[in-house]
């Protein structure tokens, strides 16, 4: 990092804990399952792949946990990327992030949040993408008041949609009479590979998870990072992995496979099942704020790297500067405008695509950091020790 003032250490291990719930719990578990459901359509592959993504995140959360108690600083990847391959790589790395993953991240969330919103309020769907939009709008508003203004949007969304969860979850098992074939075994269509189906699978899986890391992009605003980071990425991704795999059971429990395949959004159809339109439209209302506090938790992390280019100079400098209450408003300004025209242009599923085209690219390249950086570390430890013995042959001498 330049020699540029450190951000304040305001926000406690709390925050960081729900920072990673908050950013993942979103569209992806409830708008993928049905993704899900229809490239597999056998319950135990289906709830196989959402525990897999639980443990590819928990092993990812390590990495990112060691990574982040060793450079506590804004920026998250990109810091890891510029210590690991220099500040070129970084930079590229960098761009494509601001705008497609967290430009393209923060649209995909916030298209679902326009249909969400176009559905409760019973209008034509053509509203879903100016709904969208005026959504990250919104969004970008708050965060610009200050971080402990978007820290406490986020944490009170972010509990709401846990507790939204676990209703759905406790209503399905006390009420839950669907006919599913727990053994219904996985059929490949013809001309598909068990591989095939796998690669379309996953991803939606994956879609549901990302985010669960991104406390780290706030390191440098957390206290006593080497303690809460760890934890709060570990946890995180538990308490995930077990919320996915309950809820797409309690989905199982009111809906087929097949039912689910059909399904926009798999928690309103069974909550409709279960108590009929006054339960479809509560969830649907409790599927906006959902959306809009993923949507709040991805603004608020992910602009930081952003910010934190800007700060080391690799971008425009007035994407460095923030307001009195450590809000970077010209980079909330940026991103937002970048996700917004996303909502307009495309819808969820096209704007997934992209992400995820990209995502396939960057997070490749993040994929060897913790090794490079690991290995620096190695090298600088047998050079200290190197020079430790030459001091000591010296002074014999």
């Amino acid at each position: 990092m330049t020699g540029q003032a450190r951000l304040m250490r305001v926000l406690g291990p709390t925050t960081a804990y729900l920072v990673g719930l908050g950013v993942a719990i979103g569209s992806g578990i409830f708008r993928t399952p049905a993704l899900v459901a229809q490239e597999l359509g056998s319950p135990a592959w289906m709830l196989g792949a959402w525990a897999f993504g639980g443990l590819f995140v928990f092993l990812s959360g390590m990495v990112s946990a060691e990574l982040a108690t060793r450079f506590p600083e804004a920026g998250g990847e990109y810091v890891y990327l510029r210590e690991a391959y220099g500040e070129f790589v970084a930079f590229f790395f960098d761009w494509g992030y601001s705008v497609f993953i967290i430009g393209g991240g923060a649209a995909t969330i916030a298209a679902a949040a326009g249909e969400a919103a176009a559905e409760l309020l019973a209008v034509d769907p053509a509203w879903a993408k100016p709904l969208a939009a005026a959504s990250v709008v919104a969004v970008v508003g708050v965060n610009a008041l200050g971080v402990k203004a978007g820290a406490g949007l986020q944490n009170v969304l972010t509990a709401i949609k846990i507790l939204a969860l676990v209703a759905v979850v406790g209503a399905a098992l006390a009420l839950g009479e669907a006919s599913t074939d727990w053994g219904r075994p996985l059929v490949l269509p013809e001309g598909r590979s068990l591989v095939a189906v796998l690669v379309a699978a996953l991803p939606p899986v994956l879609w549901a998870y990302e985010g669960t890391t991104d406390a780290v992009k706030l390191a440098e605003e957390v206290e006593d990072p080497q303690r809460a980071l760890p934890r709060a990425l570990l946890g995180s991704a538990l308490t995930l992995t077990v919320l996915y795999v309950g809820a797409n059971v309690a989905y199982l429990l009111v809906l087929t496979p097949d039912q689910m395949a059909g399904s926009r959004f798999a928690a309103n159809d069974v909550m409709a099942t279960l108590f009929g339109e006054v339960g479809r439209r509560l969830m649907t209302a409790l599927s906006l704020v959902v959306f809009l506090g993923a949507l709040s938790a991805t603004v608020l992390a992910t602009v930081r790297v952003t910010f934190a280019l800007a700060r080391d100079g690799l971008t425009f400098p007035i994407m460095a500067r923030m307001s009195k209450h450590q809000a970077p408003v010209p980079a909330l300004v940026a991103v937002g405008g970048i996700a917004a025209l996303f909502t307009l242009a495309r819808g969820f599923q096209q704007i997934l695509n992209i992400y995820f085209l990209a995502a396939a690219i960057l997070f490749g390249l993040f994929g060897f950091v913790a090794y490079v950086v690991m290995k620096q570390s190695e090298m600088a430890k047998e050079m200290a020790s190197l020079a430790e013995q030459i001091n000591r042959a010296e002074k014999k001498g």
